[in-house]
């Protein structure tokens, strides 16, 4: 099934956050690069192949395609200040960027 891990780089050197059975959080938003990256599919879909259509799953390659069919990337946006959010420039145009998927702003 699908496995979750992170780790933080720290000047000591890594460590390791979490390690866990489940896929990546995030609502899913990162599907959609994950399919980029792999060749069509991500640990979603193949964990519901896994169980329901045993006929797709045996398509899925043994390891990752290599190097990987694209590139992206999902950016986190954290304010350590308090107070209320005006305005936020630059937001249109990061939506109007043909490659955007998603942005979540609460």
């Amino acid at each position: 099934g699908p496995s979750h891990g992170e780790v933080i780089i720290t000047a000591d050197g890594p460590c390791l956050v979490e390690m866990n059975c489940r896929a990546h959080g995030g609502d899913g938003n990162w599907r959609s690069l994950a399919r980029a990256l792999n060749g069509g599919y991500s640990q979603v879909e193949v964990t519901i192949d896994a169980y329901l259509d045993k006929q797709q799953f045996s398509t899925i390659p043994d390891t990752p395609c290599s190097p990987p069919k694209g590139s992206g990337q999902e950016v986190l946006l954290v304010s350590y200040s308090q107070g209320i959010v005006k305005s936020t420039p630059g937001f249109d145009v990061i939506r109007n960027l043909q490659s955007f998927v998603y942005m979540e702003t609460n």
